[in-house]
């Protein structure tokens, strides 16, 4: 039976760039694009403005989330008016893109079947960036699938990486635990239960667009289990 790991970094582009500025980690920070500044290397927009007037963050770390609740999308005057001293530095997309691809490669030490994930509903102004990771077959060698997570995450860890990670029998089943799935770091769904895994986790777990998932929750869908 076929399983997928989905890691996803929810803190990549700042954890990138603080591992290059270590002083940064400690302060709050924040990518911004947008206004005319960085736009290209931002990625898709959402449901905003469109980039061209308005600065808008495009990734928080930990320090700017947990200070003052900041998060992507919010515009950036918004955010300096909630953290005066709040440090803002430009979004590098392409950068962070072969970062990412940098740490597939890395992440053959446990699979040869390791693929990028940048473009998911959560990826709102380039926030968000993961990796899908085949481990059919690959799990024993590392003492099973909890131990093969544990060793992935402890080492991200390391380099001080936020990561998240679920295993399943799917790419979309993993994907969706791991970015909904509580707030637990890494989870492993056993064989044939996706089902139950996946019936309390909202709409946006099946990788919608925001507009239909917003539209089916206004006719009532709450969970994917109601659909």
């Amino acid at each position: 039976m076929r399983r997928v790991i989905s890691l996803w970094l929810p803190r990549f582009a700042t954890d990138r760039l603080s591992r290059r500025q270590p002083a940064w980690r400690s302060e709050p920070l924040v990518t911004v694009c947008g206004g005319g500044f960085a736009t290209a290397a931002c990625g898709p927009l959402g449901g905003h403005d469109g980039g061209g007037s308005v600065m808008r963050v495009a990734a928080a770390n930990r320090a700017a989330e947990a200070a003052a609740g900041i998060a992507p999308g919010l515009p950036l005057a918004d955010a300096r008016a909630r953290l005066p001293g709040l440090r803002a530095v430009p979004a590098e997309g392409g950068e962070d893109m072969a970062a990412l691809a940098a740490l597939g490669d890395w992440c053959g030490r446990w699979t040869p079947w390791v693929s990028l994930d940048a473009a998911g509903p959560d990826a709102v102004l380039g926030a968000g960036h993961g990796l899908w990771l085949d481990i059919t077959g690959c799990a024993h060698l590392f003492g099973g699938e909890a131990a093969l997570l544990n060793d992935m995450l402890n080492r991200l860890a390391r380099f001080g990486f936020a990561a998240r990670a679920a295993v399943a029998d799917t790419p979309g089943a993993a994907w969706a635990v791991a970015h909904y799935g509580g707030t637990r770091q890494k989870c492993v769904i056993a064989p044939g239960k996706m089902r139950a895994a996946l019936a309390k986790l909202p709409l946006k777990g099946l990788r919608l667009p925001m507009v239909e998932a917003d539209g089916l929750e206004r006719l009532g869908f709450r969970a994917i289990g109601d659909l």
